[in-house]
């Protein structure tokens, strides 16, 4: 019910070979991280339909991580179905989610240079991070403390503000 009007092509998503707009797949879970720090950089895929690991997807709205605030920072994600591994043979270990990732907003080399930084001091406060990363702040919050999709809260902590 989700892939209505997609043209189905065949290929390592690692290597896209063409860029229509918006990409519907169930990714080897093993490729996902990989997969997201690429697409990310490209402003023409503006809608992703996937299936993707459950422990992943919960950790994009829960873990403060690189690839989660990144993700959190250009896209709307929504999650739409869980499946469990029943579903698929051979029976994977883990649940699977159907997840839909609308992009809001264009890559931003900065940003991501900043959100690399800072997701690698996770248990330091915002203001001696913003120090480390060459930014400034008087937050006293540990970085840990702010969810992925509390990424403009972040980074406005920090003096960069986006809408």
């Amino acid at each position: 019910k989700y892939l209505k009007e997609y043209n189905l092509i065949i290929a390592d998503a690692r290597k896209l070979p063409i860029i229509r707009g918006q990409i519907v797949s169930s990714l080897p879970y093993q490729i996902t991280y990989d997969f997201f720090k690429e697409i990310v950089k490209l402003n023409e895929i503006y809608r992703l339909v996937l299936i993707l690991q459950k422990d992943f997807v919960d950790k994009l709205f829960n873990e403060p991580t690189y690839i989660s605030f990144l993700l959190n920072f250009h896209f709307i994600i929504n999650i739409k179905d869980v499946i469990p591994p029943t579903f698929f043979k051979p029976i994977p270990k883990v649940y699977s989610v159907i997840s839909i990732f609308n992009r809001v907003r264009k890559y931003d080399k900065r940003v991501d240079e900043v959100i690399s930084c800072v997701s690698r001091y996770r248990n330091k406060t915002l203001r001696r991070v913003s120090q480390l990363c060459g930014l400034n702040s008087n937050n006293d919050l540990k970085v840990r403390e702010f969810k992925p999709w509390q990424v403009l809260e972040l980074l406005s902590s920090m003096g960069l503000n986006y809408v």
